[in-house]
């Protein structure tokens, strides 16, 4: 083919193979050339401010942009060393998306071994929004920063899946980041069987705001082990809205039910939350661990008439309270507040407030009027009295006068005698 085309463009031919090999050759010869060393010393420092960062080895890769780190760990800093946790990572392998790179974004292909499990996903950061998808099986939960979410370690092996589309935006200062009112995704975690949250050492220490939360928390709260038969979780993020959609367990130790919501804003942090946490123990976890037993009882939440105790969620992210009120939703006796079925769930409320009381001033007392004595019955008629009594019966009425009878004896008038 080449044989017949014209001089011309078999010249111009030649020369764009030319720059394609010497791409080919320049991009094997960085990567190749490359100090990845200098990469593993970039990312510890950038991790140091909050973590003790351990890179075993780094090794580039046969692909362009491709580069291997070997015995990745990462350390929380700790007072004490059974504060400490760690996140380990056995062999991380890092794609650099080359045609990302070259368009503006910055593209990252992970495929991590972690124990016996399995990391894989993208993260692409752009001037326009950051994406994350990432999925996991059976990670070793002990290699897992589950103690920084759950303030215990974690055993037993979870799977779980990340989707997350996180735009930027300017805020009202004008400064562009991330804007969490217009986020995308979900974030899902299960754990089929055998999972146990604690470890009959560490012990349970709340974050709190205020001085005498901190002074309760100090020291940390007694806690031993609690077993996890099942675990399924999902929080589901649309509308400016972080929702609990879903979450079941299953443990023979007790009971958690978990209503969490959130009315997202710009900065995370300034976000507000409205849930309820509502939990007891059983028999069973109580002849096992007396004092985990004994601790749930004494953390200042009341009991609700469902029998469990409850924690209700409120306020700003970045200090939300934890106070000890029964829910609103349990105190009414609701059973939908378990209910997740739908991804349709309702925030929990107080109880109704008492209703106002109004003082009235009380009325003058008025004097009821004298009673009205009724006239006395007028007397019997009076008896006539005897021939000759001329004298009526006191009070009565006069007696009007009888005729004169003309035959009367005695009368004192008499027809006139003729002479």
């Amino acid at each position: 083919m080449a044989f017949h085309l014209p001089s011309v463009a078999r010249k111009a031919l030649r020369y764009v193979g030319f720059v394609l090999i010497a791409l080919v050759v320049f991009v094997f010869a960085l990567q190749m050339t490359f100090p990845y060393d200098r990469v593993k010393d970039k990312i510890i420092d950038a991790l140091s401010e909050k973590y003790d960062v351990t890179i075993g080895d780094v090794e580039r890769g046969i692909v362009p942009g491709r580069l291997y780190f070997k015995s990745f760990m990462l350390r929380t800093r700790a007072e004490k060393p059974e504060d400490v946790t760690a996140f380990f990572i056995e062999r991380l392998e890092v794609d650099l998306g080359l045609v990302a790179l070259i368009r503006g974004a910055a593209s990252v292909n992970i495929d991590a071994k972690i124990g016996a499990g399995h990391l894989t996903g993208n993260i692409t950061i752009s001037k326009g929004d950051t994406k994350v998808d990432l999925d996991g099986s059976n990670l070793p939960s002990a290699s897992l920063p589950m103690k920084e979410v759950l303030g215990l370690p974690m055993s037993g092996k979870l799977d779980l899946g990340v989707e997350l589309e996180l735009p930027n935006n300017a805020n009202k200062a004008g400064k562009v980041g991330p804007d969490w009112t217009k986020a995308e995704g979900h974030f899902e975690l299960a754990c089929a069987s055998g999972c146990t949250v604690g470890d009959g050492k560490s012990k349970l220490k709340l974050k709190a705001k205020n001085a005498s939360g901190q002074a309760f928390a100090k020291d940390g709260v007694e806690f031993g082990t609690v077993r996890v038969d099942t675990l399924a979780a999902k929080v589901e993020i649309k509308g400016g809205k972080l929702d609990v959609t879903k979450f079941e367990l299953k443990s023979p130790d007790g009971e958690v039910h978990v209503d969490f919501s959130v009315t997202l804003a710009q900065d995370f942090n300034e976000s507000l939350v409205a849930g309820c946490l509502r939990f007891k123990g059983t028999p069973e976890l109580e002849k096992r661990e007396p004092k985990t037993a004994a601790e749930l009882t004494t953390t200042g939440a009341p009991k609700g008439p469902d029998g469990l105790f409850h924690i209700r969620l409120d306020g700003k992210f970045k200090e939300m309270r934890r106070l000890g009120q029964v829910c609103g939703q349990a105190a009414a006796g609701a059973p939908g507040m378990d209910d997740m079925s739908g991804g349709v769930r309702r925030a929990p409320n107080l109880p109704p407030p008492a209703p106002e009381v109004r003082l009235t001033p009380a009325t003058p007392a008025v004097a009821p009027p004298p009673p009205v004595t009724p006239p006395p019955p007028p007397p019997p008629p009076a008896t006539p009295a005897a021939a000759g009594s001329a004298t009526p019966a006191p009070g009565a009425p006069p007696t009007p006068e009888a005729p004169a009878d003309p035959n009367a004896a005695g009368s004192a008038t008499a027809p006139a005698s003729g002479p």
